[in-house]
């Protein structure tokens, strides 16, 4: 993994994660160096959060203005690339902010953004935004489009956040990669996390098998979609939400866990035993998540994310990418999900150093995934005509 800041795993998955969904490292370090030189003079100190923070803005600030100088040229293109940039960087100091009004501002600074971006989009390409009712409330998404000589009805592929990320960071890994191949795709807030977290405090929930259900009701509403062709993608905690929602809404035709998750619960007692600092976000953001006032409660609450008796009822094809050099879930997760999977298609594809995307998620070099994944999925839902043979 690029290090740019050697002594501190959290900060450097989190430029990496940066640069995955379309930031430029050039940029980022104009206004990140003052704090990596802080960091390196004083390697075992805790520098205030809040500079990462304030560094992060005025980059996504100063991308916005510039946005704003093209949007008055008539650059619309030039402009939806810097607003989307710019959303990305808010969004990317917002991670490690702590809850206050510095996070909330910094969070909603992303999403105008991100509709700035959405906004001069050229037709035919724009975004969609969607709000799709459910038991935890309204969850809001973004429809990236099939490609121009798609179908009528075109499949679908639902993609779910992690622990820390947002439907907005999710749309600048994937950008057309699904679009490119006859593929719609659904980035999308869930419970306990993005705006329903956010905004209005919904925690995450163990049964995730809720919210998709809900999501595939919305979709087979929809008169560009082919209900019998919708695939499923979590990428980090989400390698726990998809598999696990796909195990009991058999509408879901394919499904991918981008990372995978065994016991999420004995992950988290493991981090905090040890007080690892190899975690993508400080430790408060599990109480956050898990809608729970203390990290003991936390703790107790997040034992039921655990697939153990759960995946023997996944049947649909599936597929597990991981990294031989992932930080923060064991290989050992990977196996048990796919030893576990009742799929007489399933695929377990281990991503080396040598070849990139050997790191958590695949951010130390995202190419290679994200390709995978897509293609995975466009043979799977019928836009492509070769397979992948099921293999360990």
């Amino acid at each position: 993994m690029f290090t740019y800041f050697p002594t501190s795993y959290t900060y450097s998955s989190a430029i990496n994660l940066c640069l995955s969904a379309g930031g430029q490292i050039s940029q980022i370090d104009r206004y990140l160096s003052p704090l990596r030189t802080t960091l390196s003079l004083s390697p075992t100190s805790t520098p205030d959060p809040l500079l990462w923070t304030h560094a992060f803005r005025a980059l996504a600030t100063q991308q916005t203005t510039l946005a704003d100088a093209d949007v008055k040229n008539g650059y619309f293109q030039s402009a939806s690339a810097r607003y989307f940039r710019a959303a990305t960087y808010f969004l990317t100091g917002e991670r490690q902010t702590p809850r206050g009004d510095e996070k909330t501002r910094c969070y909603e600074l992303g999403l105008r953004a991100f509709e700035a971006g959405r906004k001069y989009m050229c037709e035919g390409k724009k975004l969609e935004r969607v709000e799709i009712n459910s038991p935890d409330g309204m969850l809001p998404g973004y429809i990236i489009p099939a490609g121009k000589e798609s179908e009528k009805r075109t499949p679908v592929v639902i993609f779910y956040n992690g622990f820390d990320v947002t439907k907005e960071l999710l749309y600048g890994i994937i950008r057309e990669e699904f679009a490119n191949r006859g593929i719609m795709c659904l980035v999308i807030d869930t419970p306990g996390t993005g705006e329903p977290l956010r905004l209005r405090s919904v925690a995450s929930r163990f049964d995730y098998e809720v919210p998709t259900t809900a999501i595939v009701d919305y979709l087979l509403t929809r008169m560009d979609v082919d209900g019998e062709r919708i695939g499923l993608v979590g990428i980090s905690l989400g390698g726990y939400y998809a598999p696990r929602g796909a195990a009991f809404e058999k509408r879901i035709k394919a499904v991918v866990a981008w990372g995978a998750i065994w016991d999420y619960g004995k992950t988290w007692q493991c981090r905090w035993e040890t007080r690892t600092e190899k975690t993508s976000v400080p430790f408060w953001q599990l109480p956050w998540v898990m809608g729970t006032e203390t990290m003991e409660e936390a703790l107790v609450k997040v034992r039921a994310w655990s697939l153990e008796g759960v995946l023997g009822n996944l049947t649909q094809p599936f597929l597990i990418v991981h990294g031989e050099e992932d930080g923060l879930v064991p290989m050992e997760d990977a196996r048990k999900q796919f030893d576990a999977a009742g799929s007489g298609d399933k695929h377990l594809r281990v991503f080396s150093a040598d070849e990139g995307s050997c790191e958590h998620v695949g951010a130390d070099d995202i190419d290679p995934v994200r390709h995978l994944v897509a293609d995975w999925f466009a043979q799977r839902l019928g836009t492509a005509t070769r397979g992948i043979s099921s293999s360990h």
